[in-house]
């Protein structure tokens, strides 16, 4: 997906109870503690730290407890497809913290750093299956990145899936 829209969007109002904050030193275990009731991935944590943009790498902690509920990272990473490198990385919510748009807070916050660093065309890679991170992302504006010829099709079953239509105007071509 890239982003084409303008910033700043608006980031919701934080629910009480919880804090927006940068990724500190000492929040490793509990980041890699969150981290992994969404991805599998391993040692991505020294990776996103390495390529977060100064300021760019978030955290939602819950006051109560001091768990961290909520995190995403704007980050330099560049590939052959987005040579510019502006990426929106690694959403991840708690589930039992879900409802409280706490990762729609930290995505917009990201999407916010992107824009704010200058990158022309930021992107994010996700999985067609990521349904609640990929409504999310269209409500910020984020859009279909249809770079191979398989593209289209899988956008308009994520589409379906997520009770939306599709049209070939909602994707961006490279």
């Amino acid at each position: 997906m890239v982003w084409t829209g303008r910033a700043p969007l608006d980031v919701p109002e934080l629910p009480p109870g919880y804090q927006l904050r940068l990724f500190q030193p000492g929040d490793e275990t509990a980041y890699e503690d969150l981290f992994h009731l969404a991805f599998e991935d391993r040692d991505t944590l020294e990776q996103t730290r390495a390529t977060a943009l100064d300021a760019g790498f978030f955290v939602v902690e819950h006051r109560d407890t001091g768990h961290l509920v909520a995190t995403c990272a704007a980050q330099h990473v560049e590939n052959e497809r987005h040579p510019g490198g502006g990426q929106l990385g690694w959403l991840v919510g708690d589930p039992s913290h879900s409802g409280v748009k706490l990762g729609r807070i930290v995505s917009t916050t990201v999407t916010n750093r992107l824009a704010e660093a200058g990158y022309a065309l930021p992107y994010l890679e996700t999985n067609d299956f990521r349904f609640a991170a990929i409504a999310i992302y269209l409500g910020l504006g984020w859009r279909p990145y249809l770079f191979a010829d398989d593209m289209e099709q899988r956008w308009r079953d994520v589409y379906t899936r997520l009770g939306r239509s599709f049209s070939r105007d909602d994707g961006v071509l490279p």
